[in-house]
């Protein structure tokens, strides 16, 4: 093992584990893919992450940052071996600045553990992920991760206001209000997915904490009626906070383990939230949205008028992913960016894509921001569904972005689109993402081999 007893010398003992269950553990994510790790480093402070990213830069050695390891595209899987510097105990909110409307933390706070401090201040931070509860600030700025209120309230990297982060040789920079002087990094390394450098610190700019909201269920015959809604509300000031749409296989999904009252004849369902601060105009703009209900072809709505049967709505959406499980060995979950008006032919292309590879394919997802979830079922001990699987993917992917979309969306490259990626860019442009990567981690140690395989210069 190399040059390990050294390292214990540098570090506290307790947050290094050589333990073949903690390495076992920490090999993946929620992904299919594995790594070997040599050690885990349990960081708990700057200064540890500095010492350890130090120590790999004079060995030469990886270093795979990791936060909850919820992840969907491989990004955490050290599949080179080398160190997994675990975020999960750098989980302090450090400072709320509640008249600035920043919060400093440390790249291991759960999400919803900020969402719900800052909100006993009336604070409000957006960003939510269906895997909030879990997943870290850290992973999520990594990713540039979206979620239910994107529509409205943007992605990740609209909060991000400034980061401290270690590059490959073990030095510190300071960017955005860390910095009273320009220094680039902050916007780079935001979806970056832990590839240019460690991330030990975040500053987000919060909002004011929208206290009245109102849901609505709509019911719809087909899925292009329910995307039709979303294109005729998308063309109005209404201006909804979330648009999610679920199609019939999560709801065949979902029924199977929830007793859901769906009007007959119901194909695709929409969630539609507003939000405001202010009573007039939430009931202005509800009012706007279901005088529009009664002009679109819908089978109907429901408007939840309780607390309790808005959180019934939403236990629909929530019951999706856990609900696939249960009826498919394997799932290949991907998730696509699109151009809203060209939802109604990736769906009819998926429709076709899977017919052709007799394969069960459910969509669902953030229908308001474009960002779809395309979960492809499958049984990985049957080979030709595996290697159908893998075969309807890249069919789709083109598709994509044929249709001027992206291969995804906030899941990320990692390892799982990698292979994928010069469907969307071309050489020169894949090359000078490789550039950027060497400028910031020229030794190449850095959450190495993810997204893309870079060489080392001779």
């Amino acid at each position: 093992m190399p040059f390990w007893d050294k390292l214990e010398d540098l570090l506290p003992l307790n947050i290094i584990s050589y333990s073949q269950e903690e390495k076992y553990v920490y090999r993946t994510d929620s992904t299919k893919f594995n790594g070997d790790p040599d050690i885990i480093i349990n960081v708990t402070n700057q200064k540890e992450v500095i010492i350890a990213v130090n120590f790999a830069a004079k060995n030469d050695i990886p270093v795979i940052p990791r936060g909850a390891g919820s992840g969907m595209s491989g990004g955490a899987v050290p599949i080179k071996g080398g160190i997994v510097l675990n975020f999960e105990k750098m989980n302090q909110i450090l400072k709320i600045d509640k008249k600035k409307r920043i919060a400093y933390v440390q790249p291991g706070v759960v999400v919803s553990d900020l969402q719900d401090k800052v909100k006993e201040l009336g604070l409000y931070y957006p960003p939510d992920p269906s895997s909030n509860k879990v997943a870290t600030i850290g992973g999520t700025v990594a990713e540039n991760a979206g979620g239910l209120h994107c529509v409205r309230y943007g992605v990740t990297s609209r909060y991000v206001k400034g980061l401290k982060f270690v590059d490959s040789k073990g030095y510190l920079y300071s960017t955005g209000i860390y910095n009273n002087k320009y220094l680039p990094g902050a916007s780079l390394l935001v979806g970056s997915e832990g590839t240019l450098g460690v991330i030990t610190e975040i500053a987000l700019e919060l909002l004011e904490e929208p206290i009245l909201k109102d849901t609505f269920l709509t019911y719809h015959e087909s899925f292009m009626d329910a995307v039709n809604t979303v294109i005729k509300i998308k063309k109005t000031d209404i201006d909804p906070s979330v648009m999610e749409i679920i199609d019939s296989n999560s709801l065949k999904a979902v029924t199977q383990f929830k007793d859901i009252n769906l009007k007959t004849g119901t194909d695709t369902v929409l969630i539609i939230q507003l939000d405001s601060n202010l009573l007039t105009d939430l009931l202005d703009r509800s009012s706007k949205l279901e005088n529009l209900f009664k002009k679109l072809n819908i089978l109907g709505y429901k408007k939840a008028e309780s607390s309790l049967e808005a959180e019934d709505i939403w236990s629909l959406r929530r019951a999706i992913s856990s609900s696939i499980k249960r009826i498919s060995p394997n799932k290949l979950n991907e998730d696509i960016s699109i151009p809203i008006s060209e939802f109604p032919r990736i769906v009819e292309i998926v429709r076709n894509i899977e017919n052709k590879y007799g394969l069960k394919i459910v969509i669902y997802g953030h229908a308001g921001d474009g960002n779809l979830h395309i979960n492809i079922l499958y049984d990985r001990n049957n080979k030709s569904e595996t290697d159908n699987t893998i075969f309807a993917a890249e069919d789709i992917f083109k598709n994509t972005v044929q249709l001027g979309g992206s291969i995804t969306g906030e899941h990320g490259i990692g390892l799982s689109k990698k292979n994928f990626l010069s469907l969307q860019y071309s050489k020169n442009e894949i090359g000078f993402m490789k550039k950027l990567k060497k400028a910031f981690d020229p030794a190449l140690i850095i959450n190495p081999d993810k997204i893309f395989n870079v060489q080392k210069d001779n």
